[in-house]
């Protein structure tokens, strides 16, 4: 018996999304997929080979990535930052708002708005990928 249509649980590709990833590659599949984009335009935007990102999702030679090259890879998946973006505001993506604590000064409030701003096209952004995905 199926499951209901509005069931919280969808496949990306062959693998359950609520599964455990079986590696990096595939991890990185989902992350596309959600955000609605084709390995040929992640590679344009990221600057790879098409046909090495497709043997990378398949679990190709995942554990010879460089950190840097699955950050660039993930960033090619999401909106162009915003030109005063650099890579020092690429952590504070995963931080709630308040930081540690709640900001004290007006350039603090004035920081962490923009990087919600950012932090909201992203999300915006993988809910246009999914919704096309079903």
């Amino acid at each position: 018996m199926g499951e209901p249509a509005d069931h919280p649980r969808r496949t990306v590709g062959a693998v359950p999304e609520d599964s455990e990833p079986a590696h990096a590659g595939e991890q990185f599949q989902r992350l596309r997929l959600a955000a609605g984009m084709t390995i040929a335009e992640v590679a344009r935007r990221a600057g790879v080979d098409g046909e090495w990102l497709a043997r990378l999702e398949a679990g190709e030679g995942t554990h010879d990535v460089l950190y840097s090259q699955w950050v660039a890879l993930t960033q090619a998946t999401q909106p162009p930052r915003p030109e005063w973006w650099d890579g020092g505001y690429e952590h504070d993506l995963t931080l709630p708002p308040e930081g540690h604590r709640e900001p004290t000064t007006e350039s603090g409030r004035r920081y962490w708005a923009r990087v919600a701003t950012v932090a909201a096209e992203i999300e915006e952004h993988y809910g246009r990928g999914r919704a096309g995905a079903r």
